[in-house]
């Protein structure tokens, strides 16, 4: 409960009461605060939260991510497939002989084993050269596929890593956007935080305005001195800058809630003022840790993460094992030069297998392997270390939690109090028992007592939300607007 000395803060009202006096200080509030526009559409914080997961960023690129991972699903589970080709080719050539002999047909005797003479015929060079241009097309079709059998178990750690990859990016996704969630929510719960607090600053303005035209006709009347009149100036001149103080904070966590959503260029809404209620429940520490460790999705990812990496160990381990490998190639060759020996037209089919065992490679499967490893060992520390901080993070949490609930019934008390207080204080001033700073005084602790309550009540909820996202069960209507 805040209180305010008397005997500490009365030179200070006395020599502000002169300097109003002098300086004729005045604090105008344009009409009578910033009151809500009833025209301005009221936007619900499911509906905040909707409009905030069109086009966010950060979704956005975390669904990206997802996409990629899947299509490495897709990939990998190709490996298992036989790569198949397919060539054409075809070509035309012409070859030019410069100086190339000339033949004549012509004919050569032969003695048979019987005395006769036989006579073939042939092709004489005559002594003369001259160029000679062939022209040939050749053209070949051709199909070839091949199939991995064995490859040391690699094909099967890719694909497993890419899954757990998958669903790393799914759990990192869902984390997203439970922290676009909370962040919404938390600019959501702030604006009726400062909204609450103009309004609170508003009726202590015009309570101080009744009690100056109240101290004002007791002058009149000759039952208070002039110097209570000055105070009362000053104690209204404070409440009017408080009202514009508690105007700019509105205007700043509009703002604040407008970028949230991703429109920081927002001309204008209403919020719902009717979630600013809570009874205050709380769940006891201990069981958050372990809705914690099963829900929530960060954990999630990392533990996905740590599956990815020890599935790259298999993966970098394969080539100390044997690689099999069965193939087939079909071919159809035409091909019209003069100079090719045998058929024209020839067609060809080769299927068989092939066994490769790479016995030395430089040590780099054995590196490779020992950094896999690392990178396994590394995810593993990654993800304790993420327990580790879930845990703070939610004692912290839930420390906040009991707090505010504490202020928030502290506050309600006050309240009460600094009501009585008050009354009391301007009936001793009217019936002459009391002073002016005594009203003054009780209006300053009923004033902060009821502002205390409402940032307690919004610091509650504000710790609330947090923890819902530290927990992992982000509570059902804000799940509902989200899948809407």
């Amino acid at each position: 409960m805040f209180q305010v000395s008397k005997l500490g803060n009365i030179g200070l009202v006395f020599w502000a009461a002169i300097l109003t006096t002098v300086f004729s200080f005045n604090i105008t509030v344009a009409q009578e605060g910033p009151a809500p526009d009833s025209d301005l559409p009221v936007l619900s914080l499911n509906q905040c939260l909707n409009l905030a997961m069109q086009g966010n960023p950060s979704l956005m690129i975390s669904n990206e991510r997802q996409h990629i991972a899947a299509k490495s699903v897709t990939e990998a589970w190709g490996a298992f497939l036989p790569d198949l080709a397919l060539t054409r080719d075809w070509g035309k050539s012409e070859r030019t002989d410069f100086d190339a002999d000339v033949y004549a047909p012509g004919s050569f005797p032969m003695i048979d084993s019987g005395g006769d003479t036989l006579w073939f015929n042939t092709s004489v060079p005559t002594g003369e050269t001259q160029d000679e241009v062939v022209n040939s097309k050749y053209g070949t079709w051709g199909g070839a596929a091949n199939l991995n059998v064995f490859n040391g178990f690699s094909k099967f750690s890719t694909l497993s890593s890419a899954k757990s990859q998958l669903k790393a990016s799914e759990a990192t996704a869902g984390y997203t956007r439970e922290l676009v969630i909370e962040e919404v929510t938390t600019a959501y719960f702030n604006l009726l935080r400062y909204q609450r607090l103009l309004q609170v600053a508003i009726e202590t303005r015009d309570q101080a305005a009744q009690e100056l035209e109240r101290t004002e006709t007791y002058f009149r009347l000759g039952s208070t001195a002039k110097s209570d009149v000055l105070q009362q100036k000053v104690r209204l001149g404070n409440t009017k800058l408080d009202v514009v103080i508690a105007d700019n904070n509105v205007k700043k966590a509009f703002n604040n809630l407008a970028f949230s959503m991703n429109r920081p260029l927002a001309v204008g809404f209403a919020v719902d003022p009717s979630v600013l209620s809570t009874e205050y429940a709380m769940v006891p520490v201990e069981t958050l840790y372990g809705q914690a460790l099963a829900n929530r999705l960060d954990l999630v990812s990392s533990q996905f993460n740590l599956d990815s990496r020890e599935s790259d160990v298999t993966t970098a381990t394969a080539n100390l094992y044997p690689s099999v490998n069965l193939f087939g190639r079909y071919s159809r060759s035409d091909n019209e030069s003069p100079y090719k020996f045998g058929s024209q037209l020839s067609e060809s089919t080769t299927f068989g297998y092939s066994v490769n065992w790479n016995i030395f490679d430089r040590l780099r499967t054995w590196t490779g392997r020992s950094q896999a490893k690392a990178n396994a060992r590394i995810a593993e520390y990654e993800l304790e270390q993420a327990k580790m901080n879930v845990q703070v993070e939610i004692r912290q949490l839930h420390t906040s939690l009991v707090e505010a609930a504490e202020r928030a019934v502290v506050s309600a008390e006050t309240i009460v109090q600094s009501q009585e207080e008050l009354r009391l204080a301007q009936e001793r001033f009217r019936v002459g028992a009391g002073t002016t700073l005594d009203v003054i005084l009780a209006q300053v602790n009923l004033a902060n007592s009821r502002g205390q309550e409402v940032q307690a009540m919004c610091d509650f909820l504000i710790a609330e939300t947090k923890l819902n996202r530290a927990v992992g069960r982000v509570k059902g209507g804000v799940h509902q607007a989200v899948k809407e």
